[in-house]
């Protein structure tokens, strides 16, 4: 029903090549996408002896390697740096902030947005001061069409579909405002979108540091 898996033409169920990333096995991604690779490196407190404290990639072995549960293996980790103010609603706290559903969403579109038959893997770096998602595949539409918002035009349309049937991610285009919105009323820095090319590839910076 969500399009991970249908049926060919001998009547066998099969996966589909967005089902097949979003929930297959590392070893069965490659043969399929051979460059596919994704990797978060906790560089917070890394020295130059250390070049990073926690790391979790696609081909460790211990895991799936796919993009589903790479997704919520990260998620927590990339917030932990996000100050939370209080706030409450009725009786209970409110622990999610703007920046919260900001970084959650730029991880979805990191996702479901990358280029899969690139050269380049996904590879997401935290910082104690930064959060750096880069993905191969250069931005699909102009970035000021992008950064005004109202256009949703993903790179793998069933991937952010898949995440949509799970609450995560957006189909309005309101990702990259999002973002902003949330930065700037948090009081961080703006986010820098950089596109390169040859390969292509997109790097998007969340600054966690507050301007004043």
């Amino acid at each position: 029903h969500i399009n991970a898996a249908k049926l060919d033409n001998d009547e066998i169920l099969r996966p589909t090549k967005a089902g097949l990333l979003m929930f297959g096995y590392n070893y069965d991604i490659i043969n399929v996408y051979p460059n596919y690779f994704l990797d978060y490196q906790d560089k917070r407190n890394a020295d130059d002896n250390i070049h990073w404290v926690n790391r979790v990639y696609s081909s460790s072995g211990d895991w799936s390697g796919n993009l589903f549960d790479f997704f919520f293996r990260i998620n927590n980790y990339l917030v932990e740096n996000v100050k939370v103010p209080f706030k409450m609603d009725g009786i209970f706290r409110v622990d999610i902030t703007p920046i919260h559903k900001a970084v959650r969403e730029l991880l979805c579109n990191c996702l479901s947005n990358a280029d899969y038959n690139g050269t380049r893997g996904v590879v997401i770096k935290q910082y104690n001061d930064k959060l750096e998602f880069s993905n191969p595949g250069s931005f699909s539409i102009p970035k000021e069409i992008a950064f005004s918002g109202g256009n949703s035009d993903a790179r793998n349309k069933l991937i952010l579909t898949m995440f949509n049937n799970i609450n995560v991610g957006e189909r309005t285009g309101s990702g990259i405002p999002l973002i902003f919105n949330a930065t700037k009323e948090q009081g961080y820095s703006t986010p820098t979108f950089k596109d390169f090319f040859n390969p292509d590839y997109t790097i998007v910076t969340i600054y966690l540091n507050n301007i004043n």
